[in-house]
């Protein structure tokens, strides 16, 4: 990301509006199978996700963006980030209140934290370890406050070719292939 090393090709035309049930921000974009899926959202109805058009830096293909998670009694969902391992798509994302914990902590439980849900499909039907839908407040904890560690949120998983999965998130191994 040196300066001058990269070019602005301008909107993936996925915005923010109140016309909109999403809020666009924290995207994450994966490739399956030369279809590029973008998921994003924060806060307003969960998280989202659109398929872009190739190559995926142009705009967004037509039809309206599908809802991956909400949760009606608790809408503080954001970061969406999808990791493929075996014949899994795996849905990780921050929840809970992520900011300001100078001036005022929230109530244990409602600080950030990472959650996960999987599907067989990156377009959806994601369910926590219970089989509880994403979409109906679903969502497995994979790391919350304790100890020193504190609201910890903004996750990603790297696939090394080496050593496979790598991440300082802890996954339930009942869900290991």
């Amino acid at each position: 990301m040196e300066a001058g090393t990269w070019i602005d090709l301008g909107s993936t035309g996925v915005t923010s509006s109140r016309s909109k049930p999403y809020n666009a921000i924290d995207a994450n974009l994966i490739e399956i199978n030369r279809t590029y899926l973008l998921s994003f959202g924060s806060f307003w109805n969960g998280l989202h996700q659109v398929q872009m058009e190739n190559p995926p830096a142009t705009a967004v293909s037509g039809g309206p963006a599908s809802q991956l998670s909400y949760n009606s009694g608790d809408k503080a969902q954001e970061a969406p980030y999808i990791f493929v391992s075996g014949s899994y798509y795996y849905l990780f994302y921050s929840k809970g209140s992520c900011c300001g914990y100078d001036r005022d902590r929230p109530a244990r439980g409602k600080e950030y934290r990472i959650m996960v849900c999987r599907s067989a499909r990156a377009t959806g039907g994601f369910v926590d370890k219970d089989g509880k839908a994403c979409q109906s407040g679903g969502g497995t904890v994979v790391l919350e406050s304790h100890d020193w560690v504190y609201g910890p949120g903004g996750q990603g998983v790297y696939q090394d070719p080496t050593y496979g999965p790598v991440s300082d998130l802890y996954c339930d191994p009942r869900w290991s292939e």
